[in-house]
């Protein structure tokens, strides 16, 4: 094993990564909503961005399968439809933000998941 591969492991992940410019996108990453709910309009979400290592004015542009509501702020509401949405199912959309500064541009996302669930809640058996 080379000395240089052995001083490479001794590194950990996170004291490499704090140096480094990144963003993480947060918000409702796992929600549920009634047949109904889904059926009468879109069903929302709120994000937001978490930067560090990037200097301001910062540039946001979000996006993904949805109605982004306003696509250059750090935080924002996302609609997503549902059409013919039925219990049981779990749908999944892609959100995105690109951030950039005077030096960086980085695009990150994750996957909101949405689970359908009955109107009514299903009895237990006795």
């Amino acid at each position: 094993m080379s000395t240089a591969f052995e001083h490479r492991q001794r590194l950990s992940p996170p004291a490499i990564q704090t140096s480094l410019p990144h963003v993480i996108v947060t918000g409702d990453l796992q929600l549920s909503v009634t047949e109904s709910e889904a059926a009468h309009g879109a069903v929302k979400g709120s994000y937001s961005i978490e930067t560090q290592e990037m200097q301001e004015p910062l540039l946001i542009l979000w996006g993904g399968e949805g109605q982004v509501m306003n696509r250059r702020a750090r935080i924002t509401d996302i609609a997503f439809e549902m059409p013919g949405a039925r219990a049981g199912q779990r749908w999944i959309y892609p959100v995105q933000a690109q951030v950039t500064d005077r030096r960086t541009s980085i695009v990150t996302g994750v996957f909101v998941q949405i689970l359908v669930i009955p109107d009514v809640p299903l009895q237990l058996a006795l």
